[in-house]
């Protein structure tokens, strides 16, 4: 009896474990299977410099330079291109983003607004573990965006969840925007829009970082046009759903 007994919980286990979905842990990790994601070595380099949006010194043609962006899903092209430029020297990072643009849309402009609605430019970045890094944005009309992102990630690599700390100001950044056009205005023609930014590395809570130090970050773009759809850009995909997937983050080497 107990012998039959025992076969028929045993058969009816193994009815079980095909009827159930395979668990997280028994998945492929979706991170580690995607390609790699994008590096570049970010030149050190010295020279004047006015924060005006202009891009216009010497010092900009020899920066790294990023682009074309792609949509974020690994689906196709960027609309309009995107150009962001990277280098640093002893105190800070510095980023220009130069972003074609027919049809400006902007209307926000108080720091921490919600400007992914509308178009912006953003930098993810991490000196540390993936699981906290900092968020920056500016938009056309010279709105900042700033916080602290905890970001909890599951064993594939792949966020399950995301807060950040919007109380958080990186005190020292400056950044100033040149828009060639009227944002706002679909009925006009624009050009583009650039975004000159200067962040010091003590708002980023770092020391300079020595030359072959490696941090880990990502640059971003929503770019819209009336009767377009969105486009959600990046210079390293992450080929999994929204910005916030730290895994994909692309690597920063700095140079010496």
């Amino acid at each position: 009896m107990n012998s039959l007994i025992s076969r028929f919980l045993l058969a009816a286990l193994c009815c079980l474990t095909t009827i159930l979905p395979a668990s997280g842990a028994d998945q492929p990790d979706a991170a580690r299977k995607l390609p790699p994601p994008k590096r570049v070595v970010v030149p050190k380099l010295h020279g004047a410099l006015t924060v005006d949006g202009n891009l216009d010194e010497a010092v900009w043609a020899k920066a790294a330079v990023l682009s074309p962006l792609v949509l974020n899903d690994g689906s196709g092209p960027e609309r309009e291109k995107t150009t962001v430029r990277v280098w640093y020297d002893d105190n800070a990072l510095y980023l220009g983003w130069t972003c074609t643009d027919a049809d400006v849309q902007a209307t926000f402009t108080a720091r921490d607004s919600k400007f992914w609605e509308e178009e912006v430019a953003e930098f993810f970045v991490t000196a540390g573990s993936l699981n906290r890094y900092y968020e920056l944005q500016w938009n056309p009309l010279g709105g900042m965006f700033d916080a602290i992102i905890s970001n909890r990630m599951d064993q594939r690599g792949v966020s399950t969840n995301f807060t950040g700390d919007w109380s958080y100001t990186a005190k020292g950044m400056k950044s100033a925007v040149k828009l060639k056009g009227t944002a706002g205005n679909s009925s006009d023609k624009d050009e583009l829009w650039q975004a000159e930014v200067m962040i010091p590395f003590v708002d980023l809570g770092e020391a300079t970082p020595k030359p072959k130090a490696v941090w880990r970050a990502n640059f971003y773009r929503f770019n819209r046009a009336k009767g377009q759809p969105p486009q959600l850009l990046s210079w390293s995909p992450t080929l999994l759903p929204g910005f916030h997937q730290p895994a994909r983050f692309g690597y920063l080497e700095f140079g010496e």
